[in-house]
């Protein structure tokens, strides 16, 4: 009967081992072993509702639409010596709609130097100053344009301009004392009393709303539409 020689599995067995080691995790490494670590930049902060970027959000006084652009006059007729009152109610209306109102009233301040938003506010504000020299005669333009901020613009007109409303509103009861019907019809008639009684009513100090003040708001009201 033949016997079988035992099979050595010696070699077999140190194969296994030298696998395992291979697989085993390295030794701990001291922290000043390791490479040093890239630092991440900090997300900028230059959104104002949640993730998305100033200039996209049309909430945003940052956003500005395709149409928007340095030599747009927002209003025409251009502002003269003598139409302050319905001029800067249709400028208001338009750069309201634009949502860029903040740049006038200075409610949007300047940003630090550091801030994300810094170079965005500087190109939107000289967007906004341009907006308003497009939108004045050459010789108020002259006057100023060398104003730092739309804000010390708006706030320049609005002292020049806002001013002296008793000879303003002596000028349109004039114009309302001559106003004839002549050949027009009666729609444009009626239109061009309507902006008479318009431009004397933004003129009157507003009175606050009392039983005496509001009869008193009444009487001006009456008195103006005499014809």
């Amino acid at each position: 009967m033949c016997v079988r020689e035992p099979i050595l599995l010696t070699s077999t067995v140190n194969q296994v081992d030298n696998a395992l080691r291979n697989l085993a995790p390295p030794a701990s490494q001291n922290s000043a072993d390791l490479p040093p670590r890239v630092p991440v930049p900090a997300a900028s902060n230059h959104h104002v509702h949640g993730d998305r970027p100033a200039y996209e959000d049309v909430q945003s006084p940052y956003y500005l639409s395709t149409a928007d652009h340095p030599g747009l006059a927002l209003v025409t007729p251009v502002l003269t010596y003598r139409n302050f009152q319905p001029w800067t109610r249709d400028f208001k209306l338009s750069i309201g709609a634009r949502n860029k109102s903040s740049f006038l009233d200075g409610t949007l301040p300047k940003p630090s130097l550091n801030d994300p938003l810094y170079s965005s506010w500087i190109g939107y504000n000289q967007m906004v100053q341009s907006w308003i020299l497009h939108s004045v005669s050459p010789e108020i333009k002259s006057s100023i344009m060398y104003r730092d901020t739309a804000t010390d613009m708006w706030t320049e007109l609005n002292n020049r301009f806002n001013q002296g409303n008793g000879p303003r509103i002596f000028e349109l009861n004039e114009n309302l004392t001559f106003l004839h019907q002549g050949d027009d019809s009666v729609s444009t008639y009626f239109t061009k009393l309507t902006f008479i009684w318009d431009g004397i009513t933004q003129l009157r100090p507003k009175i606050p709303c009392t039983c005496v003040a509001a009869a008193k708001n009444q009487e001006y009201h009456n008195h103006d539409q005499v014809v």
